[in-house]
């Protein structure tokens, strides 16, 4: 679009002035250049021309000449929020967004050993992003921001694992606020004539089968004053010019106008969209239930209240917004085989982690069903049962399991 134009403009004859008779080769060429970078006025046939130039210049036209750099602004624009984007969630994420993601995709061509050992390395950086997370504990007004999170429940960031995801909402919002700033910004570069409903006006005039091509915005027709100097003497003239820039301008403009107005439809819904998938937890529970049962992991029929237990806190408490995030566009970006192989080495660390034996542990049988274990004294797992280390959260499952003495976990055979 933008080489079409400047074509028409410095390789065409952007504009043409009829010029009196008496006028040599080059005064016309003069009158040429002088109005086309002095602006001309638009004034109806039906109206007469006013004799006062001040009146005059209240019709005037002063875009046609800037329009290739005011494309290449707007193109400016719309990469922006792209480019926002890449330096913030690529180098200030703290997980390498662009790296992992072509690392994955190379591991789609590999052999299967390599591919194994390079998705358990990767996993294992996934994990250490995860689990390296405290609230508040660098950036500004550390203190300040975890009161605030303690009290109003209020924390964005990559400490609080959501960083991805409200950075890709904001991302979202400048496009959806770019394609509504950018409606006015050209309604003020036209002129200020309503650009903003131009599109509304071009429909209705095609549905009352009216010339939508004959508006006032676009006029090919317009007037140019211009002084000539001659000797000691300076002359005005007024002269009708035809500007054949203006069929092109026209047709562009309408369909940006269409498609600035469909993308900011389209940027609002999406916005709303991602705005409503941080609120609700069900569909990032549902994400993640989908490859744990790919992986015969978790089965929704099997109502196994521990492990319910642990698949959530696998999802609320190990992921987070983020985890779920960082797997969607790995999905998007390779393929759900990988996906799924990742997130099965994550729950195999998440697993053992917490199955782990510290000094300050906790050891419980808890029966398939989550019923507590009977035999309080006895060394040997229930059948069914499971040994499980939870050093956090113990009260929530005070009811259904049995603290057991301490004892090595190869004992439990």
């Amino acid at each position: 679009m933008q080489i079409t134009v400047v074509t028409c403009e410095f390789v065409g004859d952007p504009i043409q002035c009829w010029c009196p008779a008496e006028f040599t080769e080059n005064e016309v060429s003069y009158t040429n250049y002088v109005c086309w970078v002095s602006n001309t006025y638009y004034i109806p046939f039906s109206r007469p021309i006013p004799k006062n130039y001040e009146i005059r210049r209240t019709d005037e036209i002063t875009y046609y000449q800037w329009v290739p750099l005011i494309l290449l602004l707007m193109a400016f624009l719309f990469k922006l929020p792209r480019s926002l984007w890449k330096a913030l969630a690529y180098t200030s994420s703290g997980v390498g967004l662009k790296r992992l993601l072509d690392n994955s995709k190379i591991t789609q061509i590999d052999s299967s050993e390599d591919r194994e050992k390079k998705l358990k390395a990767i996993a294992g950086f996934i994990d250490q992003w995860l689990s390296n997370v405290q609230h508040s504990r660098a950036g500004m007004c550390p203190g300040l921001r975890e009161r605030l999170y303690q009290k109003c429940n209020i924390g964005i960031g990559r400490h609080y694992g959501n960083y991805l995801v409200f950075l890709c909402v904001f991302v979202k919002l400048l496009f959806f606020l770019n394609a509504i700033g950018q409606l006015y910004f050209l309604n003020e570069f036209l002129g200020g004539d309503d650009f903003y409903i131009y599109g509304y006006e071009v429909i209705e005039s095609i549905l009352t089968k009216n010339d939508w091509s004959r508006t006032r915005r676009f006029p090919r027709v317009t007037i140019c004053d211009f002084d000539l100097r001659q000797l000691q003497n300076v002359q005005r003239w007024s002269v009708q010019c035809i500007l054949p820039i203006n069929l092109y301008n026209e047709k562009f403009f309408i369909f940006l106008w269409f498609w600035i107005t469909i993308v900011a439809i389209l940027s609002l819904f999406n916005l709303m969209y991602s705005i409503l998938l941080i609120m609700c937890k069900q569909p990032r529970k549902s994400f993640a239930m989908k490859y744990l049962k790919v992986n015969n992991i978790y089965d929704t029929k099997d109502k196994d209240m521990f492990m319910a237990k642990l698949t959530n806190r696998f999802i609320s408490n190990y992921l987070r917004q983020d985890g779920i995030f960082l797997l969607k566009i790995m999905s998007s970006n390779t393929n759900t085989v990988m996906v799924s192989d990742i997130v099965r080495h994550l729950w195999d660390i998440f697993r053992k982690r917490q199955f782990h034996l510290e000094s300050n542990g906790s050891l419980h049988t808890v029966h398939r069903q989550g019923e507590p274990a009977t035999d309080r004294n006895s060394r040997l797992r229930p059948p069914s049962g499971r040994i499980v280390h939870l050093k956090d959260d113990i009260e929530d499952i005070d009811e259904e399991v049995v603290p057991l003495r301490h004892v090595p976990a190869e004992s439990y055979v």
